[in-house]
């Protein structure tokens, strides 16, 4: 009897730490790609298979905030990962971009937004949650691969969680064909640069931050200040004039750190990193 009662203890904490770790992404508790791709051997429907809250995926490659179509070799993009469900106690995914006959690994992962990480697997990088997450939106800075090497394959699933620590229940989505990247050309440091002699000061900063650039036309433009870890703590509509000028922004409320300050008209952007102290 005692036996038994210790067996069954062990049983049920084993449970309750799998349940636990599950929530922690497939690449890193299964080893397993669960996106769909031709390496996986089945996506997150594999498990999370109740088709509850009938959950929608969308994955965007996006340039200053505006989708792509094709991509520049070695540029910078941000990856959206969109999990569109109703009722759902919390939200995770997985993805990966492939290239070539041999699904290998196309261009790098880096500054994962919160509870999302990039876990190694198979000479591989998935990106994927590190803890079930209240929001439904997954974002990651993605670095386009060397010229030469193709079309570019996006692979992604979803999970819509019920929030009781089990599979049962939650619903999950994938990409039935995934989002494919041209290879584009390489621009000019010219064709890419928003504005002429962008400069920022003081830096470092303490409560108020300038911007001084020479914009070659008046317009409204998008202002960014992002942290090394991804995170976009500050997002604003600025109107600009055309010709030299200064603007100024109120940066009281940031805490300690190095930040990337970009403005950027969805196709041409300007930045610089600063530091806050």
């Amino acid at each position: 009897m005692k036996f038994r009662m210790l067996y069954t203890l062990f049983t049920l904490t084993g449970a309750a730490l799998l349940w636990t770790n599950n929530s922690s992404g497939p690449a890193s508790v299964q080893g397993l790609d669960r996106t769909g791709s031709p390496l996986s051997p089945g996506p997150c429907q594999a498990c999370h298979s109740a088709g509850a809250f009938s959950p929608t995926l969308t994955l965007e490659i996006l340039d200053g905030g505006a989708p792509v179509t094709e991509y520049e070799p070695g540029k910078t993009y941000r990856m959206r990962v969109v999990a569109d469900a109703d009722g759902a106690a919390g939200y995770g995914f997985q993805a990966v971009a492939l290239t070539g006959a041999d699904d290998v690994q196309a261009g790098e992962f880096s500054n994962p937004g919160a509870d999302i990480k990039v876990t190694p697997l198979n000479g591989r990088q998935y990106p994927e949650h590190s803890m079930r997450r209240t929001s439904n939106i997954f974002e990651i800075d993605w670095t386009a691969p060397e010229a030469g090497t193709g079309d570019v394959r996006f692979y992604s699933a979803v999970v819509a969680a019920n929030g009781t620590g089990s599979s049962g229940g939650d619903g999950s989505a994938f990409l039935t064909s995934p989002v494919t990247l041209a290879e584009g050309a390489i621009s000019s440091a010219e064709d890419k640069e928003l504005f002429d002699a962008f400069t920022i000061f003081p830096n470092p900063m303490e409560s108020r931050l300038n911007l001084r650039f020479n914009s070659r036309e008046r317009g409204e433009y998008q202002l960014r200040v992002v942290s090394l870890q991804g995170q976009r703590l500050l997002e604003r509509r600025i109107e600009v004039a055309a010709g030299e000028q200064v603007q100024g922004i109120d940066v009281n409320g940031l805490p300690t750190g190095v930040y990337t300050v970009s403005v950027t008209d969805g196709r041409k952007v300007s930045s610089r990193k600063v530091v806050k102290r």
